[in-house]
C-alpha cells in the first residue's frame, strides 16, 4: 500500500481499489479573515468559515456531490477544472454560459460522476473571484496507477495579492494609462501559506522514498517554474493525463496548468535541500517582466544543514530551461482526430475607443450574454444553430455533432497566455514561431499528447485538435483570469439539436436566475429568436494601438 499525504492540508489517504461512493460534501461559502504570508490580512473566500477551502479526493466511478451555499454578499459558482461534466453541462459552473450564478444567500447542487482520473482543482468562475482564495485541489484516482510510489504529495502554487480581485479588476479596466500601468506583484503561496520563513512551506521527505509531487497552479495570474536543488524529477502526468516518464531538472506551469512529478529521494539524510516556486508576472502589458523568487526547504532531518545554499541562488544547480509539452507522450496512445473545422484565432491587446485596454480574439473582445448560452440553446428551437442568438462578443462557434476541430492560436501580445478549453482536452499538434520559420515548427509524433490548458508564448502559436463529442455549451478562455475579465475569451456552442434533447436543467439553477433578475429564456439578450436588436459589438480598436 502506498501512504498518500497532502503537505499542508490535514488529510491522509491509503491508495487501492474501492467500491465507487457518493461523496457528499455540504459546504456553506463564506468570508474569512486570512493572512497567509504573515504580512498582511484580508478578507477571503472560503469553505465553513475556514479558509483555505479543504483538498477533495474522489475515486474513478464516485459520484461529487456538492452542495453550496451563498453566504456572500455576491454571486459565487463553482467549476471543476478539467472534468468534462459529459451529460452535466449545467454543473460546470460558468455564469453567462451554463448558470446564472449561485445568489447571494441562496443555492446549488452540483453532482457529478467522476469519469477521469488525475490531478484537478475547484474554483468559483464568477468574475475573479477564485484570486480571493475560493479554488482547491481536486484529486482522483485510479483502481491501480501506471507508477509505483510511496507517498503523494499536493503542492498548490498561488499567486497572492494583498487587494481584492475587485480592486485589481477596476485597475486593468481604467481608462487611466498611469493607473492601468501601476505595477502590482502577487506573493507566492505554496498550499496556502508563504512568507520568509522556509519551514512555512517545508516538504518532508525520507531517504529512498519515491515522492508523486503533484504541482497545481491555481493562481489568477503568472507563470510558475519548479524544481528542487540537486534533484531530478520525471513528469508522469499533465492536466490529468498520464505520459511516459520524461526526466527534467525543473517544470514551468502556467495558471490552470497541473503537472505531476516523481521524485527518488536522496540516500542521506545529512542535507536538507531549497526547492524553488518561482513566478513571473506575465499580466500587464504596460510593466516589464519580473522574475519573484520563492523557496522553501525539502527536509530528510530537522536542523541539517542546507546543501550548497546561497541565499542570491548562485549555486544553483536547477536547470530552467522550458520543458515541452509537446514532447511528451501519453500512456494511452489515441491519434488525433482529422480536421472538419478550422477556427483561427489572433490575439491582440490593444486599447479600445472605450479608452480601456483589452484582449480579444480576432478584435471581438468578450462579454458573457445576459441569458446563459445553455439557456437560450433550450429555448430557441431550431434558431439555437444560429450564432447571432448567443450574442455577437461572446464569440460563439457553433459545432455539429462528432465534427474534428482544428484551432490554431497565434498570440501576437507581448505576454504569454494559458489558454483552458471546458468539456474536453486537446491534442497539441504542433507549435511554432508566427514569422512561420520551418526551423521553429515543433510538431506532435503519431499520438499526440493530451492536455486541457496550453501556453502559448509571445509571438508564437499552437495547433490543437479536439472532437465535438460532448454537446454542451464551453467557454475557451485565457486562463490568467484578469485576462478574460479583459475579453480573452470565446464560445464553442456544441450541438445544439442534442443539447436541446437530452438536457433537462435543474429547477434551482432557473430559481437562482430568477432572484437575480435574469431572465430564463431567450436569445443573449432575453428576447425573441433573432431580435439582436441594440446588441453591442463593441468596443473597437482604436488605429494606431
Amino acid at each position: 500500500m502506498k501512504a498518500l499525504v497532502s503537505f499542508f492540508v490535514p488529510f491522509v489517504f491509503l491508495l487501492g481499489h474501492t467500491a465507487a461512493k457518493r461523496v457528499a460534501l455540504d459546504w456553506d461559502i463564506t468570508y474569512v479573515q486570512a493572512n497567509p504570508d504573515g504580512l498582511n490580512e484580508r478578507r477571503v473566500i472560503g469553505v465553513n468559515n475556514k479558509w483555505p477551502p479543504p483538498v477533495v479526493h474522489v475515486d474513478l466511478n464516485d459520484t461529487l456531490v456538492i452542495n453550496a451555499h451563498n453566504k456572500l454578499d455576491q454571486p459565487t459558482s463553482l467549476h471543476i477544472h478539467g472534468f468534462f461534466q459529459n451529460g452535466t453541462n449545467y454543473y460546470d459552473g460558468v455564469p453567462g454560459h451554463t448558470e446564472c450564478g449561485i445568489a447571494p444567500n441562496s443555492s446549488f447542487t452540483y453532482e457529478t460522476e467522476v469519469s477521469q482520473t488525475g490531478t484537478f482543482w475547484l474554483h468559483s468562475h464568477y468574475m475573479a473571484q477564485y484570486v480571493d482564495g475560493m479554488r482547491m485541489p481536486v484529486i482522483s484516482h485510479p483502481p491501480k496507477e501506471h507508477y509505483d510510489y510511496d507517498e503523494d504529495v499536493v503542492l498548490m502554487l498561488e499567486a497572492w495579492y494583498h487587494r481584492e480581485s475587485v480592486d485589481i479588476r477596476e485597475q486593468l479596466l481604467s481608462t487611466s494609462e498611469e493607473i492601468r500601468n501601476a505595477p502590482f506583484l502577487p506573493r507566492m503561496l505554496v498550499n496556502s501559506k508563504g512568507g520568509s520563513d522556509l519551514n512555512r512551506t517545508k516538504i518532508s521527505m525520507a531517504p529512498g522514498k519515491r515522492y508523486r509531487l503533484r504541482l497545481l497552479n491555481v493562481s489568477g495570474t503568472g507563470m510558475v517554474r519548479f524544481g528542487i536543488e540537486q534533484h531530478t524529477m520525471q513528469i508522469i502526468e499533465i492536466d490529468g493525463v498520464d505520459t511516459e516518464m520524461k526526466e527534467v531538472n525543473s517544470v514551468q506551469l502556467s495558471a490552470g496548468q497541473r503537472t505531476s512529478v516523481i521524485v527518488t529521494a536522496k540516500d542521506s539524510a545529512e542535507f536538507n535541500y531549497i526547492y524553488h516556486a518561482d513566478i513571473f508576472t506575465d499580466i500587464q502589458s504596460g510593466v516589464a517582466r519580473a522574475v519573484l523568487p520563492f523557496e522553501g526547504i525539502v527536509e530528510y532531518s530537522r536542523g541539517a544543514p542546507l546543501r550548497n545554499y546561497t541565499k542570491d541562488g548562485a549555486e544553483s544547480t536547477v536547470d530552467w530551461e522550458f520543458t515541452q509539452d509537446i514532447d511528451l507522450v501519453p500512456i494511452d496512445k489515441i491519434p488525433p482526430p482529422g480536421v472538419h473545422k478550422w477556427v483561427p484565432l489572433e490575439v491582440h491587446t490593444s486599447i479600445y475607443d472605450d479608452r480601456r485596454e483589452h484582449l480579444a480574439f480576432n478584435n471581438r473582445t468578450y462579454e458573457a450574454p445576459l441569458v446563459p448560452s445553455l439557456l437560450t440553446t433550450l429555448s430557441t428551437g431550431y434558431q439555437a444553430y444560429y450564432p447571432d442568438v448567443y450574442g455577437f462578443k461572446a464569440y460563439p462557434v457553433i459545432l455539429d455533432p462528432m465534427e474534428d476541430v482544428e484551432v490554431a492560436i497565434f498570440n501576437k501580445d507581448v505576454n504569454s497566455h494559458p489558454f483552458h478549453l471546458h468539456g474536453h482536452n486537446f491534442f497539441i499538434m504542433a507549435r511554432g514561431t508566427i514569422d512561420m520559420n520551418p526551423k521553429n515548427r515543433i510538431a506532435g509524433g503519431a499520438y499526440p499528447v493530451r492536455r486541457d490548458t496550453i501556453t502559448i508564448p509571445p509571438l508564437e502559436y499552437v495547433i490543437v485538435r479536439f472532437r465535438a463529442d460532448n454537446p454542451g455549451i464551453w467557454i475557451m478562455h485565457c486562463h490568467m483570469q484578469f485576462h478574460q475579465e479583459q475579453g480573452l475569451a470565446m464560445t464553442f456552442i456544441e450541438a445544439p439539436y442534442r443539447i436541446i434533447n437530452s438536457t433537462v436543467v435543474p429547477e434551482q439553477l432557473r430559481r437562482n436566475c430568477n432572484l437575480m433578475g435574469i431572465p430564463t429564456s431567450g436569445n443573449a439578450m432575453g428576447k425573441t429568436g433573432l431580435d439582436m436588436a441594440h446588441d453591442p459589438h463593441g468596443p473597437f480598436p482604436l488605429a494606431g494601438f
